[in-house]
């Protein structure tokens, strides 16, 4: 077992996190803390950091090591960014950094600064062409991503804080110094001509863009608390800036979902993804809850644990095998193993059901996971395995799509009328796709019960589609005895007849002995 620590000092914020990494290679975040600093308050004048910046900032790093001792952490990551890269006294401060607290503060550059980002983005949103917008206090990583590689990158010198500082004057803004920022933030992203109509998706990581998210989910009563991979239209998005822009800060302060202590500065951040918005030509905003420090991770552990590579294949399977690898041995073969007849089945009776690559997907993510909520409560796994899933770290899925896989978990072992109609998330869900639900949790229930004795001597699965029935051909090995998986496979009759129109014939045969 192996315990690293992660801290990125930006110019708004520091935080902190602890992944613990197991021998099988699974991981977890264990810990995480997050302090506004500001440290590059008030030090536009001056291009240094103020002593009061500084020390806030190394009360808050003192502790974080106190915590990172106390949790026998094996290593420390420390990064700074642009308060510390733009400082005239940032070497200064990284001294005393190591002086007082023993920590190695690495101060990285811009583009360096956006290829962690990238990474943290990457490995845990399923997208493939998109810009990244890192929206900072002192400046704005932007990176084009083209088929999951980084095409172009720049660090924009605008961030939240800067420009607050630089052109609000008193308690608000004026009208005039309004447009005067909002000019400046539009020169400053059209230097940058490979931005321009590009018309792909932004895809939002910091605190502005997270803010963004709550103000939107409160608004809406989402049902999902989750920010992460969270997708908002520019019209809502839009609605959002112009009801800001016309509070006072008092009133900013009580807005439903916005933090506090990000309400003197949010106009000045959201003015620059209103420019983004304008100068890329894009309709859509997806935020990011995972980042630079995540980023850093990845990078680690691409290093140690993928060869050399830290961006992950495919996120989903990934995500979903890095929850399994906490079970058993035992377990993880049959969560493998019915996850594998689930797919059979979907693929067999694809013309019956119609469902496309993503509801696919879906089913792998709720094989693999189905029994995850045994590690609550046996006798109600089905609701906890619900509830788990949904809030679990499962990267490369929509907040629909990952509410689907939960539906069919909970779906698969007999959802009661009073459960169906109370599914919290199943608001997310229209009537088609809770009717292609119902239709999949029958074939997840008849995978789990072809593998009812966690035997797996299931060897052929045949499936012939005919007029008013299918008939399912199950070669299982010789031998074995099958009485308990036939009662269960039969049981399932009745339920598979009400939602594909058919009834099932079963068939049994035994192939030969392995050698």
């Amino acid at each position: 077992m192996k315990r690293i620590a992660f801290i990125d000092l930006g110019s708004n914020s520091v935080r902190f996190v602890i992944y613990e990494i197991s021998k099988t290679g699974s991981y977890r975040l264990i810990y995480q803390e997050k302090n506004s600093v500001r440290l590059s308050e008030n030090m536009w004048g001056t291009q240094k950091l103020t002593n009061e910046a500084m020390e806030r900032s190394l009360r808050s790093l003192k502790a974080f090591v106190h915590m990172a001792e106390a949790m026998d952490v094996d290593t420390i990551k420390a990064v700074a960014t642009a308060a510390v890269r733009l400082a005239k006294n940032g070497d200064i401060f990284i001294k005393t950094v190591k002086e007082q607290t023993g920590l190695e503060l690495e101060c990285i550059a811009g583009e360096e600064e956006a290829r962690l980002g990238f990474l943290g983005v990457i490995n845990t949103i399923g997208l493939k062409d998109f810009i990244i917008f890192d929206l900072g206090g002192a400046s704005t990583e932007v990176t084009l991503v083209r088929d999951r590689h980084i095409a172009e990158v720049v660090s924009l010198p605008i961030g939240a804080l800067t420009l607050t500082g630089t052109y609000q004057k008193g308690e608000e803004y004026t009208p005039k110094e309004l447009e005067k920022m909002t000019k400046a933030v539009r020169n400053v992203i059209k230097e940058h001509t490979w931005l321009r109509n590009v018309k792909l998706p932004l895809l939002g990581i910091g605190g502005t863009a997270r803010n963004i998210a709550k103000m939107d989910q409160r608004k809406l009563s989402y049902p999902i608390t989750k920010l992460h991979n969270y997708e908002i239209s520019y019209h809502r998005f839009h609605e959002i800036f112009e009801d800001v822009k016309g509070k006072s800060l008092e009133e900013r302060k009580k807005i439903s979902g916005l933090s506090s202590d990000r309400a003197d500065i949010i106009i000045a951040g959201l003015t620059i993804v209103e420019e983004l918005f304008n100068y890329v030509n894009t309709k859509t905003l997806v935020v990011g809850g995972c980042g630079l420090r995540e980023g850093l991770f990845y990078d680690y552990y691409g290093t140690h644990y993928l060869g050399g590579n830290p961006i992950i294949d495919d996120i989903l399977v990934h995500s979903a095998e890095n929850v399994l690898l906490g079970m058993t041995k035992h377990e993880l073969v049959h969560a493998k193993y019915i996850t594998g007849l689930a797919t059979t089945l979907f693929d067999e009776l694809e013309t019956l059901h119609k469902a496309d690559n993503n509801a696919r997907r879906c089913l792998i993510t709720a094989g693999l996971l189905h029994d995850i909520g045994k590690r609550v409560n046996y006798y109600s796994h089905a609701r906890h395995g619900c509830y788990m899933l949904v809030n679990s770290n499962l990267y490369g899925i929509s907040h629909v799509e990952q509410a689907f896989s939960a539906f069919l978990v909970m779906n698969s072992h007999g959802l009661t009328p009073k459960e169906y109609k109370n599914f919290l998330y199943g608001k997310l869900l229209d009537q088609d796709q809770r009717s292609l639900g119902q239709k999949l949790s029958i074939i997840l229930a008849l995978a789990e019960a072809l593998d009812e004795s966690h035997e797996q001597f299931i060897r052929r699965l045949e499936v012939a589609i005919k007029y008013t029935s299918v008939a399912l051909k199950i070669q299982y090995l010789e031998g074995r005895d099958v009485s308990v998986t036939k009662a269960a496979v039969e049981k399932l009759a009745k339920s598979f007849k009400k939602e594909f129109k058919k009834e099932l014939e079963i068939e049994w045969t035994k192939a030969r002995k392995e050698a």
